[in-house]
């Protein structure tokens, strides 16, 4: 694009729903925020923190984070009223 060109765009608002994967259950992964270590993500939030108590008795590191997560799809509320632009 020479200097002074304008460059134009469209936009298309569109509205996303956001659904939870039925067969992904929430799962929980508990780091050490030493060394960066991690456990085996499990679906029990239990088994995550006993990992990074038995990490901290190993090691004797004493900060740990532990997140849970889950799968969602997003998808277009209305796909045929907003179809994707063309590339």
């Amino acid at each position: 694009m020479s200097a002074g060109a304008v460059s134009r765009g469209v936009y298309r608002f569109a509205e996303w729903t956001l659904k939870a994967e039925p067969a992904a259950a929430v799962r929980h992964v508990g780091k050490c925020l030493t060394c960066r270590e991690r456990c085996v993500d499990t679906a029990a939030a239990d088994d995550a923190q006993l990992w990074c108590l038995k990490h901290a008795g190993i090691t004797g590191h004493g900060g740990f984070d532990l997140s849970a997560y889950q799968h969602f799809t997003a998808s277009m509320a209305d796909p045929a009223a907003n179809p994707p632009p063309a590339s």
